[in-house]
């Protein structure tokens, strides 16, 4: 049997540390992630909040984040409002968002095709997309894609986080009790062209609503734990705590999710996780792998120099 010699072992360890810089220094390609949403006219009078959060990866492991916040009011839709009009205002809060970054840390493509109604978020050269939030407390009509792949073939997976309208709505020294539960309305969700899922928000927890969508959605789980970290912000409008529980979609064979939210006291969160936000996980492991096989290398020639001291000592004493 063929001994493993220290000189082997750091020739091998050193050989994976070049493969994994290689793979490391592999410059993504540009829409490589692409995320599309359509969105509608709000549907909740007074004003209410419509915020998104893109993370992104640099080549080299650097994460990037950027925040496109609008206040919308469906009293205050004249006749020209349009659908389209309110994606080029979520584009613009959104592009207005990333001036606070230096250019070349700027990974995001936003792009409104044709002034349509759309808007596609994708990665530039040199990065990749991670994570995308959506919070709507507007009740607008919205739907997702990646627009040519489903989920599951693009490694994306989502959550739907129901809330309530007034954890981001109430401030605390300025007001009464907050609900604790919906008002009235509905919410639907379809998946593709399906028939959609309906259910009645009256008087319930969003826990209860998602409960209820998740025993009639079968791809979807209820979680207690949330999909995406929220980042960390202090305007109490706009990030709320993880409030305990949300639906999980995680390897979705469809290609679209549309969800209408009718009651205005409920809002919504709409996570997506792409394949880059797991890289930094196995980049961590990679190099936790490295430290524990260079322990091992240590330890072979601490023992193999023991090993040669002893020898020569007994061939002194011989």
């Amino acid at each position: 049997m063929k001994l493993i010699t220290p000189l082997s072992l750091a020739f091998a360890l050193f050989s994976a540390g070049v493969s994994i810089q290689t793979a490391q220094a592999a410059n993504t390609p540009a829409d490589q992630d692409k995320l599309r949403m359509h969105t509608s006219l709000p549907k909740k009078a007074g004003e209410s909040l419509f915020s998104y959060t893109a993370e992104w990866r640099q080549d080299e492991g650097k994460l990037y984040h950027s925040t496109g916040m609008s206040f919308l009011d469906a009293n205050k839709m004249d006749e020209s409002a349009s659908a389209a009009k309110i994606t080029k205002k979520l584009v613009t809060s959104m592009k207005d968002g990333m001036i606070q970054l230096d250019p070349n840390w700027r990974g995001l493509v936003i792009d409104q095709p044709q002034e349509l109604a759309e808007l596609i978020l994708s990665n530039k050269a040199g990065y990749a997309l991670t994570s995308v939030v959506v919070r709507d407390y507007t009740n607008q009509a919205l739907s997702f894609d990646l627009v040519d792949k489903s989920f599951n073939a693009a490694g994306v997976q989502l959550a739907i986080d129901l809330v309530l309208a007034a954890d981001v709505e109430y401030l605390d020294k300025f007001s009464g009790q907050k609900p604790k539960t919906a008002s009235q309305g509905e919410i639907e969700i379809r998946l593709d062209q399906q028939k959609p899922i309906q259910i009645k928000t009256d008087g319930k927890t969003t826990r209860e609503l998602e409960a209820e969508i998740a025993r009639q959605l079968s791809q979807a789980q209820l979680s207690e734990n949330s999909l995406v970290v929220s980042q960390a912000g202090k305007d109490t409008r706009n990030i709320k705590p993880f409030d305990g529980s949300e639906l999980q979609l995680l390897n979705l064979a469809e290609k679209s999710v549309a969800i209408d939210i009718s009651d205005p006291s409920v809002g919504v969160l709409v996570k997506f996780k792409f394949k880059a936000a797991n890289q930094s996980a196995q980049a961590m492991e990679s190099r936790s792998m490295l430290v524990v096989l260079a322990l091992i290398a240590l330890g072979a020639m601490v023992y193999f120099w023991r090993r040669k001291a002893k020898q020569t000592e007994q061939n002194s004493g011989a």
